[in-house]
């Protein structure tokens, strides 16, 4: 077997999550709430009027008509995928050929790496300083000395919540000639966004997805934004019937009731603003400044930290002893009572 593997997927190890008890888990990014709590009724209805035995809808139009009221883009400017990962996939797929480079900031989100890798490309990570701020600068030379095919940008950035400031990301545009993927995952939480850029840049691409704000983590439902071009070379390496029913039905329900997902945006962002600055009073810890649902802090006593909130059954990202992420810990925002309770915990450390 292992002759017939493929030289870049031999060393990758699978994405396993091991499930745990808990009480509180703020460990993924997920938001605390649940939004079928409020229209799981109109969904059912819908639901009982689905077909199983036949294939979704391919181009996800329901959905996609929901999202042109979202964010005022047209339906040739959208792509809905099965999260958006699925998205980064067709992104590599589409434009990247074995040895090709892709430049990235450092740390970032996990599985640029793993896509591009899997594709047979190369990865270029750009280290940021000591307070994991990004060096605009260095990603644009980096890129272009190595004739970069994608550049990938997460803003606000997954795992420490900085945000890249809007000029930035229009200087990267402006001075290389890579495809440049902004992941706007946190988009709802700092309210930046580059979608009115698209048919200005034919090399944009902005990618979304409803699992954090929306609520919608279990549903894997994506969206990419581009100019009608770019979305019709990524539709050449779509996977026929890519989103499930299920999804589209909820994801569509979600978004005409956003309403309700603003509350939860505000609660949560009230409550950010609250656990920083409680944050920054404990002795011991450096709290990272985040524009998105989590915040990355720094802790003197890590190793003192981790088996006391899994003594509490409380889930928590921590990123272990090595690494530019040593002794971090990254915190999703949870409920208010939540919230507190992590607090005292930290506090007692």
């Amino acid at each position: 077997m292992k002759n017939l593997i493929k030289e870049s997927v031999i060393n990758l190890k699978p994405y396993r999550v091991i499930e745990e008890e808990y009480t509180i888990k703020i460990d993924a990014n997920e938001s605390p709430y649940n939004i079928l709590d409020n229209i799981g009724k109109s969904i059912l209805e819908k639901l009982g009027a689905q077909r199983a035995n036949r294939y979704p809808d391919n181009e996800s139009s329901d959905l996609k008509k929901a999202l042109v009221q979202y964010t005022g883009m047209d339906e040739e400017n959208i792509l809905c995928g099965n999260g958006s990962d699925e998205l980064l996939k067709m992104i590599i797929d589409a434009f990247v050929d074995k040895g090709d480079n892709v430049v990235t900031h450092s740390p970032s989100f996990a599985m640029y790496k793993v896509i591009t890798q899997i594709a047979g490309g190369n990865l270029i990570e750009v280290a940021g300083d000591e307070s994991f701020s990004i060096e605009i600068d260095n990603i644009i030379s980096k890129a272009n000395e190595n004739k970069a095919k994608v550049i990938f940008l997460c803003n606000p950035n997954n795992p420490t919540g900085r945000e890249i400031p809007k000029e930035d990301i229009m200087k990267v545009l402006d001075n290389t000639s890579s495809i440049v993927v902004v992941d706007e995952a946190y988009y709802e939480f700092n309210g930046e966004t580059l979608i009115d850029k698209i048919d200005e840049y034919e090399r944009l691409i902005v990618l979304r997805t409803l699992s954090k704000a929306f609520g919608l983590a279990g549903l894997r439902i994506g969206y990419g934004v581009a100019s009608k071009d770019t979305i019709e070379i990524l539709s050449k390496v779509k996977a026929p019937y890519n989103l499930n029913s299920i999804s589209q039905i909820i994801g569509k329900t979600a978004l005409d009731n956003r309403h309700i997902v603003d509350k939860y945006i505000e609660a949560i962002k009230a409550e950010r603003k609250r656990i920083f600055r409680e944050l920054s009073n404990i002795e011991g810890i450096e709290t990272i400044p985040s524009k998105s649902n989590f915040i990355l802090i720094k802790a003197e006593k890590y190793s003192d930290l981790i088996p006391r909130f899994k003594e509490e059954k409380i889930l928590v990202k921590g990123f272990g002893k090595e690494g530019v992420l040593e002794n971090c810990i990254r915190l999703t925002i949870g409920t208010e009572d939540e919230n507190t309770k992590v607090l005292k915990t930290l506090k007692e450390v």
